[in-house]
Order: structure tokens, then C-alpha cells, then sequence
């Protein structure tokens, strides 16, 4: 304990009472003095990042930019038993770099981190039940206190809560746990909305955020931030083969498989047959009919990012049973075979095929199509809006 002492002590010694630039000082100065400690668990400094045992979580914290001005950091947290990955973005800005370091990680210690003790506490703020896919889900849901920064407005607790709570909720499929980040921010007429659900935003719940925003009655800066947990009930949680470390892996493999499926389509014979053959390449069904869908229509968003994308998607069934409208975040693969395909292109794993397997997608992509013929008319992406898509489904098409 007294050499663990002595190493800290010379850490604060060399940062000093204002802080440092120096990028490898202070990432130590991160793991060891500003964080280790600080959680409602034990945690261990291993090397580049802290263990917490009593979650078999890992936090990675990163130092995204560093100035006179302010330092932005990454947090990245793995929850292998959650079966659940989180980011985080906080942002500090003070007189000096001990102080933005220091506001940097209050935001993410008072926030997001006491967001996740009240979850392992069990002090729910709310319980909500839907029905998706013919299935009823039971969630528990866990708010963390409100941060900001600036003149801020008085702010109940479940405020952000009640005004999300009914669109939230349409969002929820089988996850485990989802995660939803707002934020609000407010200089005169200068207002900022965010809404994400599992990192990824929501143009209308941030809609939602922004015009509630726009009533503070404040002058100058202010903003605040707010996270919420949403725990499944174990009882209602149907299984998924790709959770966790090995389950991810297996589900990148498999994408990656369906993708080179598809580059490998030359004739009009080999489009007919690649829904059978990757079904039984990838073993599993639905996801070789979701890669087949969806794989297209995200690198065409991708490609155009400037247009706005519909958050549902209609799959219709072949056999006439109908149409169901869904969120893309209710289902369970969207979002992660999104990041797989996009992880396997910054890899290189595709070679030197990698441009014109993207070019293929989004000249195959129904958004591609559509896009083309608005910029023929002379749109601008920014003004284009874009509705759902529907997608034909075989009969052995299961939504999860």
C-alpha cells in the first residue's frame, strides 16, 4: 500500500497544480489519481485501462483532444456478463487543464457512471412492459442524476423521462440492456437537442429534447445531460447467440461471410440463389436475410450521410401474413451487423476488393436508387427526406 501511495503522490507531483499537455502524464494521471477509486466498486489500474471485478467490466478511457482550452475523452466500458458494450463522450473546459480534466470526469463519474450503480442498486425510477414480435418484455428502468454545465434551469429528476418515456418505449425490442443519452444545451437562440438510444441518435426523440430546451428561461450557457438504463427482466429476455465477446465474433464471421457472398454475384443466376446459399453458409436464417436486406441500404446511408433516413423499417412477409413496421432499434441485429461490416472494411479484410464490394452495395441499395433519381432533379441531399423501406421476407423470417 505505501509504494502504491508513493506512486501517486509523485503522479500529482509531476502534473502539478494546473495541469499538463503532455498526453502521457496525463493518461496516467487519469488512471491513477482522477478515476482509480472513485467508482462504488473496487477497481484495479491495469495498464491502459481499469478492471472492475465485481462487474468483470473493463473501462478504457481515451484522450480524444487535449488543449489550453479544454481536453474531450472517450470512455469505453465492456460488460462481457451484460453482454453489452458503452461509450461515452465528456467534454471539460476550465481555466486550466487540471481543471477541464477534472470537469471531464465529473460528468462521466456523476452521470453516467451513477446512472449504472443505480442499476446494480435495483433503484428503478419506473417499470414499463411491451409486446414485440409477439412477445411480451418486461424492463426496469434506471435514471441517473442530471449534469451540466453553465446557468442551468431547475430540472426535476424524471423530467427527460416523461417526456421521452412514450417513444423510448417503442424502441424497445429484446435487448438486455439499452442505454439512452440526452443532452440539451442553450446560448440564445442557439439551441442544441440530442436523444441516442445505444449510441446512436434520434433525429425525432432529439427534436423532442430541443424544443423542450428551447423553453429555459436563462441567460447565457447552459446545458445538461441525462442518462437512462433499461433492464430486461431475465424472465422475458429471449436468448441472443450474439451477445458477449464469443457471440460477436461469431456474428462478424458471419457477415463477413454474406458479404463476400454478395461481391461474388456476377450473374443474374447467382442473385437468384444467394438467399439460399447464404442462408445455409451463415446457418442461421434471419441473419443471412438481414445481411441480404440491410447490408445494401447501410452503406448507402452511409455514403449519404448529408439525407435523413426513416427510423423503422416494414418487412413484409411473402406468404401474405402481412406487414409489420419496426424500429431499427428493436431489432436485435441491425445495429450490430452494421458495425461489423463497417469494422471488417477499416480492417482490410476484404482487400483490395474493399471500394468496389462498397461501390456494389450501394449501387445495389435501394437508397442509391433513390437518391440518384432525386440528385437528377436536382435535390440536395440535405433537403431529402427519405420514408421507410420495406422489405420482403420469406415465410422463416423471424423478427428478433
Amino acid at each position: 500500500m505505501k509504494e502504491k501511495r508513493s506512486m501517486v503522490q509523485e503522479l500529482e507531483e509531476q502534473y502539478g497544480d494546473d495541469g499538463t499537455l503532455d498526453m502521457e502524464l496525463t493518461m496516467q494521471y487519469l488512471l491513477h489519481v482522477s478515476l482509480h477509486n472513485m467508482f462504488s466498486v473496487e477497481d484495479v489500474v491495469e495498464e491502459d485501462h481499469i478492471y472492475l471485478p465485481a462487474w468483470e467490466a473493463v473501462l478504457r478511457p481515451e484522450i480524444a483532444q487535449m488543449d489550453e482550452r479544454g481536453i474531450v475523452l472517450h470512455f469505453y466500458l465492456d460488460v462481457p456478463k451484460w453482454g453489452k458494450s458503452f461509450f461515452e463522450c465528456c467534454v471539460g473546459m476550465g481555466n486550466t487543464p487540471k481543471t477541464s480534466l477534472g470537469m471531464a470526469v465529473g460528468s462521466f463519474l456523476f452521470s453516467f457512471m451513477q446512472g449504472l450503480n443505480q442499476m446494480e442498486s435495483g433503484e428503478e425510477m419506473d417499470m414499463v412492459t411491451t409486446e414485440f414480435a409477439g412477445k411480451i418484455h418486461k424492463f426496469s428502468v434506471f435514471g441517473s442524476n442530471i449534469v451540466g454545465m453553465g446557468n442551468q434551469p431547475g430540472a426535476d429528476y424524471d423530467v427527460y423521462w416523461n417526456i421521452l418515456k412514450e417513444e423510448i418505449v417503442k424502441r424497445l425490442g429484446n435487448q438486455k440492456i439499452c442505454f439512452v443519452k440526452i443532452y440539451g444545451a442553450k446560448m440564445g437562440d442557439d439551441i442544441t437537442g440530442e436523444c441516442r438510444i445505444d449510441d446512436i441518435k434520434s433525429e425525432e426523440l432529439s427534436q423532442m429534447v430541443a424544443r423542450s430546451v428551447s423553453e429555459w428561461d436563462i441567460e447565457g450557457f447552459a446545458s445538461q445531460k441525462q442518462f437512462f438504463f433499461i433492464r430486461q427482466a431475465e424472465e422475458t429476455t429471449l436468448p441472443n447467440p450474439y451477445l458477449g465477446h464469443e457471440g460477436e465474433q461469431l456474428l462478424k464471421e458471419r457477415v463477413i461471410t454474406a458479404a463476400k457472398i454478395f461481391r461474388d454475384c456476377q450473374s443474374e443466376e447467382d442473385y437468384d440463389t444467394m438467399s439460399a446459399r447464404m442462408a445455409e453458409a451463415l446457418g442461421d436464417t434471419t441473419l443471412a436475410a438481414e445481411c441480404e436486406m440491410f447490408l445494401p441500404e447501410m452503406c448507402a446511408e452511409n455514403a449519404f450521410q448529408e439525407s435523413t433516413y426513416s427510423e423503422t423499417v416494414d418487412i413484409q412477409w411473402q406468404n401474405g401474413s402481412g406487414c409489420k413496421t419496426v424500429y431499427k432499434n428493436q431489432l436485435a441485429d441491425y445495429y450490430p451487423i452494421w458495425n461489423m461490416l463497417f469494422s471488417a472494411f477499416s480492417e482490410g479484410v476484404f482487400g483490395e476488393d474493399t471500394n468496389e464490394l462498397y461501390r456494389k452495395y450501394i449501387e445495389y441499395s435501394s437508397i442509391g436508387h433513390a437518391l440518384s433519381q432525386a440528385l437528377e432533379k436536382e435535390s440536395e441531399l440535405s433537403d431529402i427526406r427519405l420514408s421507410a423501406l420495406i422489405f420482403s421476407a420469406t415465410d422463416d423470417f423471424i423478427l428478433r
